[in-house]
């Protein structure tokens, strides 16, 4: 079964944005000398196996390109693949790389680059952050210079979706063989920018590839500026230091839309915005305490005060923009009087109180939710210490197994990089990720969830997946090893002289192809 695909996604996705389907950029279009973006942290690396955060694999596929591009809808576009075969038994996918194609040094794209950085992601030696949304893969084997076979240990159904993610993508061979693990400060891939100038805490430059395989560019240059307090970076946009400001407060939304220099986009995203609540530890383990914690904070007040309405409170494990999401059929409604009848069913202890830790400055108002939460379970009764740290700190206590953990409640997020809410459901739920192999901070290891989310990957039916996808979410709705809170919006500001971002539910956002007035 060949899969055939339509060509230049990029612009599709954009120009579906402004009705303008189907149309590349043309040549009368002025060109954008520099670009400035206010962005509120730094990268850890520009090797998208090492990174932790979505922003950070968004500025890596500037320089590196994907295979495919999942646009919105979740329908696929080729980029440095232009197709793709399924075996009968749906255990080996072949790759049909683009001819032609270089990476930014000049040395041009073949198979024997590609298996290389599919191999990186699989190697257990080596750290990969996403490692679990390609273990379906069994070997890469290299056909001819343009072609390539994924052998598979089963058919898994998301993982044409997964290629359009960086994390597999391509680096030139030369600069591999030339800066090895260093590659993370050196990338040199195949994508419509390379990297200039990285000065870390400072900016990060990047410039027009002109051997770029695509549409050329419109943009010659683009300076990210990190300035991670967000009111200087909303003051940078509106004094004209800065042409786009990523994720300003939720508080000044309102202010720029009322400014005609200024535009806002901000879509639902994929993220949704929760407290994993330890399973198998402290007093959360027990699911009456968790399902009480649920029905004691009220996600919609929170969403409308805390957050300004830039978010939805959460009604499923998923959010409304990925496959597989569905409303579940009980919800979580403020009810103050039923957790504590819960509480007191589990004999909860509260002369203990809860210990609860959040990031700062990793997602929207994330310290302000943190402490209304608190303020909520307090109303109760329950005595909880709250501890802020930076997300570094955050990140490296995630990573300890249960039995070195002190985290019984972590304000966390989930945002798949694709359109698919497996990555979400199998990143931070399955028992394949509990710490210190990954994200699942809830240590949720649930055989009735695993039976469920196992037998939807290997479902090759859409409707059937979905079903399934769906029943696993209800075990994980009623095992609450979450607080199900809200789902993020990405809010990006912008000169209004500015046509053609192009912000996803990914939380990506892409200026290639833009033009200003």
């Amino acid at each position: 079964m060949t899969r055939k695909l339509n060509y230049w996604p990029l612009i599709v996705v954009a120009l579906t944005v402004f009705a303008c389907l189907g149309l590349a950029p043309g040549p009368s279009r002025a060109e954008v000398e520099q670009l400035n973006i206010a962005i509120g942290m730094d990268l850890e690396s520009f090797n998208p196996t090492e990174t932790r955060n979505n922003f950070a694999r968004n500025l890596c596929e500037f320089v590196l390109d994907t295979y495919f591009l999942v646009d919105a809808e979740g329908k696929v576009h080729p980029h440095l693949a232009t197709g793709y075969d399924v075996s009968p038994d749906g255990l080996t996918i072949t790759l049909h790389l683009r001819k032609g194609v270089k990476f930014s040094d000049g040395v041009e794209m073949k198979a024997e680059a590609c298996k290389a950085a599919f191999d990186r992601v699989l190697d257990p030696k080596r750290r990969a952050t996403l490692r679990f949304a390609y273990t379906s893969i069994k070997e890469v084997v290299v056909v001819d210079d343009y072609t390539l076979d994924l052998k598979l240990n089963y058919a898994f159904a998301p993982l044409i979706s997964c290629l359009g993610i960086e994390v597999v993508s391509p680096f030139s061979p030369a600069a591999m063989e030339k800066y090895g693990d260093d590659i993370r400060r050196n990338p040199v891939g195949a994508g419509p920018f390379k990297l200039a100038e990285w000065v870390k805490g400072d900016r990060i430059v990047f410039v027009r590839n002109d051997d770029y395989y695509g549409p050329k560019p419109t943009v010659k240059k683009i300076v990210c500026k990190i300035v991670p307090e967000v009111a200087t970076r909303e003051a940078m946009l509106q004094s004209g230091q800065v042409d786009i400001c990523l994720k300003p407060s939720p508080a000044n939304v309102e202010r720029l839309q009322a400014d005609p220099a200024i535009s806002v986009l901000a879509p639902l995203s994929n993220r949704i915005i929760y407290l994993a609540l330890n399973t198998q530890k402290f007093q959360t383990q027990n699911k009456l305490v968790r399902q009480a914690l649920n029905y004691a904070v009220d996600k919609e007040a929170l969403v409308k005060g805390v957050l300004f309405g830039q978010a939805e409170a959460a009604t499923g494990i998923l959010s409304p923009t990925l496959f597989g999401a569905a409303k579940m059929d009980f919800q979580y409604d403020y009810n103050p009087e039923k957790a504590k009848e819960l509480l007191k069913k589990a004999n909860f202890d509260f002369s203990q109180p809860l210990r609860m830790v959040t990031p700062q400055g990793r997602y929207l108002f994330d310290k302000q939710v943190a402490e209304a939460v608190q303020a909520y379970f307090q109303a109760i009764g329950i005595n909880t210490e709250l501890r802020v740290v930076d997300w570094p700190t955050y990140a490296a206590g995630l990573r300890k197994p249960l039995d070195k953990t002190d985290r019984e409640i972590g304000l966390m997020g989930g945002g798949p990089l694709n359109m698919d809410g497996d990555m979400l459901l199998g990143g931070q739920l399955s028992c394949e990720t509990v710490p210190p192999r990954g994200a699942n901070g809830a240590f949720y290891c649930s055989e009735a969830f695993e039976k469920l989310f196992q037998a939807s990957r290997r479902e090759q039916d859409q409707a059937k997946r979905k079903e399934l996808m769906v029943q696993a979410c209800k075990v994980v709705w009623d095992d609450c090893p979450w607080l199900f809170l809200h789902i993020e919006r990405f809010v990006i500001a912008h000169k209004s002289a500015i046509k053609g971002i192009v912000a996803m539910p990914t939380e990506r956002f892409y200026v290639t192809y833009i033009t200003m007035d």
